[in-house]
């Protein structure tokens, strides 16, 4: 009975920890924001430049990304205003 009640409180823990938790995981910001937001934009340009393999490869990165091609195209009031429509 021990056993069976071991087993099912281990089995219980587990599934609580399943790491789905969407409030832990903040949702990326779109090339809007990180052209309204330079700082924000360096900081996380920074991060996925230096890890390409890994964390580059994320929502995130590719948006930082995609606001750094429009920045260098467009200049940052026209990227701006090419977004907003």
């Amino acid at each position: 009975m021990r056993v069976l009640v071991l087993g099912f409180s281990v089995l219980l823990g587990l599934t609580a920890c399943d790491g789905s938790d969407r409030s832990a995981r903040p949702e990326s910001r779109t090339v809007l924001e990180f052209l309204e937001d330079p700082q924000g934009l360096e900081e996380t340009w920074g991060r996925c430049r230096n890890d390409p393999g890994g964390i580059g490869q994320n929502a995130e990165c590719r948006n930082a990304g995609a606001a750094k091609e429009r920045l260098m195209m467009l200049g940052r009031e026209r990227a701006i205003r090419s977004l907003r429509g």
